[in-house]
């Protein structure tokens, strides 16, 4: 016997909504409930926003109720009328395609929209091709604005190191500024690289912007020192202007250093490099990237090894030198045994999948006790607000309310911020069922014709299967591969061998 059909009802109204059309969350929820029985189906849960338009998707039942179709606790929503999702098509055609992924479908007790029949999704089909146009004519006009922006000499996007922006300008920032020059001045004066530079602007007390702890690190170095918006250029899209703000570096010195720079360029092709597994080995007791490194003189570099790269350039990690033919091969060889045992794989994918469930009710447990710290901040400014109008406050008060909300304001950013870091960590998380036999197959072709492969092909097919590999204590490696590129149209789970742990 074949199990009801799981139902979620989505109800919202605004006050305009109930003083114009009538229809309250009661009898929103009166009619969808007795249509759902009607349909023989069961009800899961009852969504419902109160007091919001429908002009965007900021809303806090409705993110919770997308956020629980990666769950799948039912299989199709309930509105009264398609609009209490949205007003905006652009809107409408991306939660139908965001669930379309999920099998789930979306039907209006009062229209004749079913996303659960060929038909209906046919229909939504045909309208998801002019909401790509839409999509895509906006990009364009956007990269207009953008390229305007540039030619009249303003920059986009947020303020790079030594500058604010204040009414839409660049500006120098008078705190940042002096480390710009600091760096230039350290790296021509006292001929210092970009890593001995991160390290000296650390022990004079400078530190990176919206960082009190983690040290400077020498891209930040690198790219500052390639920035020519310290000579009063923009930049964006590949295009360069001249811009409208004061430069911080002279541009015969920022021309010294170019010139150097590339000179000392010394790191080849990414995919030309016989280092295969450079930029996936880390070290398991900092999680720090490692190195490629020949330690000792010249008669003794027989061997190259991985190096951890805080104990490299900072000595501060006990992580052993590892030789990297050793480790390169001990890695092939799990990747083998692993693709010869398919109920190890199996199991893999189980704690994998279940992972990801645990992993996504503890970000709506998140989301939710964000959610309401943000609420009682609502509540607090429209508190202040009501206080103001029913007073006539004096100057102090005012000088005292100004106060209040520029306090506010800070807190509910970063809650927002955080909100929008839940919500990215919970599309990245993958809980669909995967195919053992498939994954076991790709696997083993790629291990039988690894050695026959070119250099550019090994590097480019092993970042399409190892995530990351670890190294240990006791020089044990851990190994967690990954979903396959997208563009090869294979979907692998990240499968991580916790307990499984291989000597090098």
């Amino acid at each position: 016997m074949q199990d009801k059909l799981r139902c979620a009802i989505y109800i919202r109204v605004s006050t305009e909504d109930q003083a114009k059309e009538g229809y309250s969350l009661e009898a929103q929820e009166e009619r969808l409930s007795f249509f759902a029985k009607s349909q023989d189906w069961n009800i899961y849960n009852v969504y419902e926003d109160k007091g919001y338009s429908a002009k965007n998707l900021n809303r806090p039942a409705l993110k919770d109720l997308l956020f629980d179709i990666k769950l799948k606790r039912f299989d199709v929503i309930l509105v009264y009328k398609i609009d209490r999702l949205s007003r905006k098509l652009k809107d409408l055609i991306e939660i139908v395609l965001k669930l379309n992924g999920y099998g789930i479908g979306i039907k209006s007790a009062t229209e004749p929209i079913d996303t659960t029949t060929p038909a209906g999704r046919l229909i939504f089909h045909q309208l998801g091709s002019f909401a790509q146009y839409e999509r895509e004519l906006i990009s364009e006009r956007t990269k207009f604005g953008m390229m305007k922006r540039l030619k009249q000499g303003l920059w986009n996007g947020q303020p790079p190191y030594g500058y604010k922006v204040t009414n839409g300008k660049l500006e120098i920032n008078p705190e940042e500024d002096q480390i710009v020059k600091k760096a230039f001045e350290l790296y021509v004066e006292k001929n210092m690289g970009v890593i001995n530079i991160a390290n000296e602007l650390w022990k004079l007390g400078y530190q990176p912007r919206n960082s009190k702890k983690k040290r400077w690190k020498a891209n930040t170095i690198h790219n500052i020192l390639r920035n020519p918006i310290y000579i009063g250029k923009v930049r964006w899209g590949g295009e360069e202007a001249e811009g409208i703000h004061q430069p911080i570096v002279e541009k015969d010195i920022f021309e010294f250093v170019q010139g150097k720079l590339s000179a000392n360029r010394t790191w080849t092709k990414r995919y030309e490099s016989p280092n295969n597994f450079l930029g996936i080995v880390y070290c398991g007791l900092c999680k720090s990237p490692m190195h490629i490194h020949y330690p000792g003189n010249e008669n003794k570099r027989r061997y190259k090894y991985y190096v951890c790269s805080q104990r490299l350039s900072y000595k501060t990690c006990d992580q052993e030198y590892i030789r990297a033919d050793i480790l390169e091969k001990s890695i092939i060889e799990e990747l083998k045994n692993l693709s010869t045992h398919k109920n190890k794989i199996r199991v893999f994918l189980e704690k994998y999948k279940n992972s990801s469930i645990k992993r996504l009710k503890e970000l709506g447990d998140k989301r939710t006790e964000i959610s309401r710290k943000l609420k009682d901040i609502e509540t607090e400014r429209e508190n202040l607000y009501d206080w103001v109008l029913k007073n006539s406050p004096t100057e102090k008060g005012t000088k005292f309310l100004n106060h209040k909300l520029e306090e506010i304001d800070p807190k509910e950013n970063l809650l927002k911020k955080k909100l929008w870091e839940i919500e990215d960590s919970a599309n990245e998380i993958k809980t669909e069922d995967y195919d053992v036999e498939i994954i076991t197959n790709y696997l083993g072709n790629f291990v039988n014709i690894y050695e026959d492969l070119e250099l550019g092909e090994k590097k480019l097919l092993l970042e399409c299967f190892v995530k990351k590999v670890e190294i240990e204590k006791s020089k044990e490696i851990k190994l967690t591969l990954q979903i396959p590129l997208e563009k090869f149209r294979v979907f692998i789970p990240d499968i991580s061998a916790t307990g499984n742990r291989t000597p090098v």
